[in-house]
């Protein structure tokens, strides 16, 4: 039975993995991060006694740090096994556009600034855990768009140059926390939902947000070593980084 805990997950793709999750019948506890819990709506109505909603605003370190306490009340000894990164924001414009630098950094906070201070300050839990059955996992929810292997099959036609950068530095991530917590047994995947209908996504996505979670939340559950330090679309293909 795993505990998992999932940021950015009011709508859209966090919202789908988290009905997934629930459905589970490995999953004994689902952690859903909100910045309001009050206008939880989509999440409290799915009156699953599995689900806890928590508040956390990713770019505020005292949300993260109450988090944090907040979740180890919950999860108690046995542990948090599963950290899903998934909140995050776009920005699209061609490198020739209309860029501030205050859109810039927003990007760049909520994308990669925040993936890191969470894994950083839930780094003892996941250490616990990982100490107690063998293996802890983070999953960081990057895209295609931060691969540097697949900048010339996306074309300029995807301008979305601060978010591949915003995602690829998500992924340099991910690579890292398999180096420096190898020995803690924490491991770290990065994936690409697909390009889904969401607000980010638009409704001229290829995929529905179940078509690309019910697939995404089997391949987590499923991680093993093998997967440590990669990143595959939600599909099962592997990404070039």
């Amino acid at each position: 039975m795993v505990s998992v805990l999932i940021t950015g997950a009011n709508r859209g793709i966090g919202l789908g993995l988290i009905r997934h999750l629930l459905a589970e019948p490995s999953v004994s506890t689902v952690i859903a991060t909100v910045r309001d819990v009050n206008s939880a709506k989509n999440l409290k109505a799915l009156g699953n006694p599995k689900l806890h909603i928590v508040q956390l605003e990713v770019v505020k370190e005292e949300s993260i740090a109450a988090a944090v306490k907040k979740v180890r009340e919950i999860v108690g000894a046995k542990g948090l096994d599963i950290l899903i990164n998934n909140a995050g924001i776009g920005h699209m414009s061609p490198l020739n556009g209309n860029f501030s630098k205050v859109k810039i950094f927003e990007v760049l906070e909520v994308n990669t600034v925040a993936p890191l201070l969470i894994a950083n300050k839930f780094y003892p839990l996941l250490k616990e855990t990982a100490a107690k059955k063998g293996s802890a996992q983070i999953v960081n929810i990057s895209s295609g768009l931060g691969s540097l292997g697949d900048v010339p099959k996306k074309g300029k036609e995807m301008p979305f140059s601060v978010y591949g950068m915003s995602k690829c530095a998500l992924n340099m991530l991910t690579r890292r926390i398999t180096v420096e917590w190898k020995d803690d047994h924490i491991r770290a995947t990065s994936f690409c939902p697909g390009w889904v209908k969401t607000d980010l996504g638009t409704e001229a996505a290829q995929y529905t947000v179940d078509e690309s979670t019910k697939p995404l939340t089997k391949f987590i559950l499923s991680l093993t070593e093998e997967h440590n330090g990669n990143f595959y679309q939600h599909t099962g293909e592997k990404i070039p980084w």
